[in-house]
């Protein structure tokens, strides 16, 4: 089992092993992804062969539109855990660039299907497209693998509670800070990673220490606004927090960079520089504006209570023990 982005690797260990390529973007690794991971598995299986993962980076929104086209649910490395987490994925990456974008239906399964991959199976969502422009629908997949010496099966939609899942609907639903219906799409805890840097120590000073998390660019963000979280550091101890997601109207200006600020109950350690793991409830309330410092730290106080029941809730929600989140 392999991670790798390197053309020649990827080809060399291709051409010694039978190989069965799940194909998509994987943003979130969802339960559609997931059932695609499974049928790929399941053939590979099936004929004493090997699942793996093409993926496609960055995402080509981002190449053809622009950094700013679209936020990602997971960094590469948190995508490739959660398929790894799935079955024994080789994961080979493949470097998305206008170049590629421009190549044909035709070419993409010659060049990298076969050429590259010598794939025995194909599996792709149903309304997976390809080639320049996304001429390439699913079912012409199917027509090429005859072509080319590959099976092609087509996974058909999945859907939670009547709505289709999709990566596009779970970026929503975080923006709109409706985490639980998030997760229950994605299957899995919706996980941000990040260190903590320094603040400007308000909070200590009013009796509210908070740790300051830095998360990565490019991420979607949760709605602003106050959330319950479970939070839990490299050496695995899960903490309670009430988070502040947004810029803190209060005390900061409008030109503020938005952060994740966690007071963390029951803790008084030192966390700087160290790297944490959240898992965010639903949204307890909209960020806004406080009329003083006193009055922030007042409902602060308030909303203190709220975390132990949505901390239930989300238990509930995903089945998990705290642990068993990250």
């Amino acid at each position: 089992m392999i991670v790798t982005d390197s053309l020649a690797k990827i080809k060399e260990y291709a051409w010694r092993r039978r190989l069965y390529v799940a194909l998509g973007y994987f943003d979130g690794v969802h339960l559609g992804h997931q059932a695609l991971l499974k049928k790929t598995a399941d053939l590979a299986a099936e004929a004493g062969g090997e699942p793996c993962v093409m993926l496609l980076e960055p995402h080509p929104l981002k190449v053809l539109f622009g950094p700013k086209a679209l936020k990602n649910l997971n960094t590469l490395e948190e995508k490739i855990r959660l398929i790894q987490s799935r079955g024994p994925f080789n994961v080979f990456i493949l470097d998305f660039t206008r170049d590629f974008a421009a190549i044909d239906p035709e070419a993409f399964a010659r060049l990298y299907l076969q050429d590259l991959l010598k794939a025995e199976g194909v599996v792709c969502g149903y309304n997976y497209s390809f080639g320049r422009m996304g001429a390439g629908k699913a079912e012409d997949l199917k027509t090429l693998g005859k072509e080319y010496g590959f099976q092609c099966r087509l996974v058909p939609q999945v859907s939670w509670k009547g709505r289709q899942v999709s990566s596009t609907e779970i970026r929503r639903l975080v923006e709109e800070g409706r985490m639980l219906e998030a997760q229950m799409m994605l299957g899995h805890p919706h996980l941000y990673a990040g260190k903590v840097v320094g603040g400007n120590h308000l909070g200590s000073r009013m009796g509210f220490p908070t740790a300051n998390i830095e998360i990565p660019e490019g991420l979607v963000w949760p709605a602003y606004g106050v959330y319950a979280a479970y939070l839990a550091t490299e050496d695995g101890r899960i903490m309670e927090a009430i988070l502040n997601a947004g810029i803190r109207p209060t005390v900061t200006s409008d030109q503020a960079v938005p952060s994740f600020e966690a007071h963390i109950l029951n803790y008084s350690g030192n966390l700087y520089g160290r790297k944490l793991r959240l898992v965010l409830s639903q949204q307890l309330r909209r960020e806004r504006p406080f009329g003083s410092v006193e009055e922030l730290f007042g409902q602060v106080s308030k909303d203190k209570k709220k975390v132990g029941p949505a901390l239930t809730d989300l238990r509930a929600a995903l089945e998990l023990k705290p642990e068993e989140m990250f």
